[in-house]
């Protein structure tokens, strides 16, 4: 009797352990999700799939909220560290507004604009990183952002081992809870529009996105509908956007560069809703209106 109450007694234990570990993986597992948050002049704002992209000498995260308020932090190093926002250091904080086309984002470099960032984690194994952050953003016309308590947990990223010689194109998308980088990325600007294209690699996904602007589209937000227009290719299948933003971030004209994120809905020939969100580009497109 007591040889069978001590084998209880062993087993009850082996379930306790293994229960005790079990959360404690799950405890780990809620620590691995992916976040970036922060209050903007006090109001909550929150990305739930930021990703960012690293190279040998910088840094950028990118967050975009579901009403298209979008943050993004450079920096100018990789280094773990606290870093302060200047126009002078190459480190730098944005905050792009969901609002009309043409509105101009709120930068550290304007007027009394700064802050700090605290680059806490940087895992190359599982290549993610993690931060806090803190801002005060301005305008041309003095209007202001203040961004507190910000962090960003386990934030993805891709590597991109920049050369002088060539430009990396960079065009990613989040497409039913997949991250999809493309492996075929192209931009070409004739007399009527600006056109980028990202396809992702066929082995795993055949399909692509397209985003359609006017040829001197300016920097700030544009909805599909109005001014941009894109669709989504999956397999055989077009689906036009039919609502959305593109918030362009940057567009240089002199080294035909344009960069910026993207977010819309679509329907399938099913009259399903499709989402394609978290969309980032930076891509360098041939000017077909100049000769080269």
């Amino acid at each position: 009797m007591n040889r069978i109450f001590s084998i209880f007694l062993i087993l009850l234990l082996i379930a306790s352990l293994s229960f005790i570990y079990s959360c404690r993986g799950t405890s780990s597992g809620r620590s691995d999700l992916v976040a970036m948050y922060g209050l903007i002049n006090g109001s909550n704002w929150r990305a739930s799939d930021p990703t960012a992209i690293v190279s040998e000498h910088k840094i950028k995260v990118n967050g975009t909220s579901a009403n298209g308020q979008t943050i993004i932090i450079t920096l100018n190093t990789k280094e773990l560290g606290e870093y302060t926002f200047s126009s002078t250091n190459g480190h730098s904080a944005e905050f792009i507004p969901n609002m009309a086309s043409g509105t101009e984002r709120y930068s550290t470099a304007n007027g009394e604009g700064g802050g700090i960032v605290r680059l806490t984690s940087l895992n190359e194994e599982t290549k993610s990183l993690g931060g806090e952050f803190q801002f005060k953003a301005y305008r041309a016309d003095g209007s202001v952002k203040s961004v507190t308590e910000g962090k960003f947990t386990n934030v993805p990223y891709t590597f991109y081992n920049f050369d002088d010689d060539k430009y990396t194109n960079v065009f990613n998308f989040t497409y039913n809870n997949t991250i999809w980088n493309a492996v075929t990325i192209s931009g070409t600007k004739s007399d009527t529009a600006l056109v980028v294209t990202g396809e992702c690699d066929r082995s795993q996904a055949w399909q692509s996105v397209t985003l359609q602007m006017p040829n001197n589209i300016s920097e700030g937000v544009h909805y599909f509908g109005q001014d941009v227009s894109g669709y989504f290719q999956s397999g055989f299948y077009s689906y036009p956007a039919t609502a959305g933003a593109i918030t362009i971030t940057e567009i240089n004209s002199n080294n035909k560069i344009i960069k910026g994120t993207f977010f819309f809905n679509c329907r399938n020939n099913n009259n399903e809703i499709l989402s394609i969100e978290n969309g980032t580009f930076d891509v360098k497109y041939t000017d077909l209106t100049v000769v080269e």
